[in-house]
């Protein structure tokens, strides 16, 4: 069974070169001056699938996939130097996690983890992670109720929410509280289940924006009360996605990239959501398309890292190091 593993592994490997060749010309694109975007400094390693969160001036992106599993690696980058940095790694390869920032230190739940010895299969997991940039350790939390992947994770009034995802009992909303340093299960379930969605805090709001329920793509929004643990129907996103990226600029949210997989496509389409929560706007599209990218706010900025412009199985062989600015405007 090893043996077999280690051979579809070099074959993995083998067909990336062939596949990531072809695909990029196909893929290949330059932003253009006038419609909002620029081009940051590229990653240092391209990658898909990864998790990413905001400290001070520094993106930390962790983890992604690769074509021999997933990966421990995280780099940094400085959003005022425009210059990625190499930080401490994961202790495991990790993928399709949930991550974010609060109190001053990043949290990882969750996820697609590498096998910890050899021969050992990649498998959802349980696991959360901490990380003091003043240790510079990531260290085991509280484990999750459940083993979950794919999920997201958000933060509001210094508590850590998860949703979403692959797992037992997925419905479910999970709240962490540092203070304590335990996870409890809060509020009402999430109406419908689904994965590779986009989950963004806007107060005490939680939004589920889209994702694979049902195994195809939603332009399903619910909104998650964090106060009452009610949920409502938000307005549906324009067109279906899943794999897609949103963050919060400047209060007002912004929805990005996402693909299908019948036909295999991924998208460029820009969405934000109007401040009256009625109806989304389009503006100016990622000249790249792709999916299972990171994303977040620094000011008025709107920035999209890394992810694959080929869908589905094309997804690891066409990994990307783009990173993607957008200048939302105001303060």
């Amino acid at each position: 069974m090893v043996q077999l593993w280690r051979k579809r592994a070099m074959t993995r490997r083998v067909l990336a070169g062939l596949v990531a060749g072809i695909m990029s010309l196909t893929f290949t694109g330059k932003l253009e001056a006038g419609d909002g975007w620029r081009e940051g400094e590229p990653m240092i390693t391209a990658r898909s699938h990864a998790g990413a969160a905001l400290l001070g001036e520094d993106f930390y992106v962790v983890g992604g996939d690769s074509t021999s599993g997933p990966r421990s690696l995280t780099e940094i980058y400085d959003m005022k130097g425009n210059i990625w940095r190499a930080s401490a790694a994961l202790p495991v390869g990790l993928q399709q996690f949930g991550m974010t920032a609060s109190g001053g230190r990043l949290y990882i739940a969750g996820g697609f983890q590498a096998g910890e010895v050899e021969g050992e299969a990649a498998r959802a997991t349980y696991r959360f992670w901490e990380f003091d940039p003043q240790i510079g350790v990531w260290t085991n939390g509280p484990r999750l109720p459940e083993a979950r992947q794919d999920l997201g994770l958000v933060t509001v009034d210094g508590k850590l929410y998860a949703l979403g995802g692959q797992g037992e009992k997925n419905e479910q909303v999970w709240r962490f509280d540092p203070a304590v340093d335990k996870w409890q299960v809060v509020g009402n379930a999430m109406p419908v289940s689904r994965s590779s969605a986009a989950y963004v805090a806007s107060g005490k709001l939680i939004y589920a924006i889209g994702g694979r329920i049902g195994g195809v793509p939603s332009a399903r929004v619910d909104v998650f009360d964090t106060v009452s643990g009610t949920w409502r129907a938000g307005v549906p996103l324009p067109e279906a996605r899943m794999g897609h990226v949103a963050a919060l600029v400047n209060g007002a949210i912004h929805v990005t990239g996402g693909e299908s997989w019948s036909p295999p496509k991924t998208y460029t389409d820009h969405f934000v959501l109007n401040a009256d929560d009625t109806s989304w706007s389009r503006l100016a599209g990622l000249h790249v398309p792709r999916h299972g990218a990171v994303a977040g706010a620094y000011g008025n900025q709107f920035v999209v890292i890394g992810g694959s412009p080929g869908a589905g199985v094309y997804t690891v062989f066409t990994q990307s190091d783009t990173v993607d600015i957008y200048e939302a405007g105001g303060k």
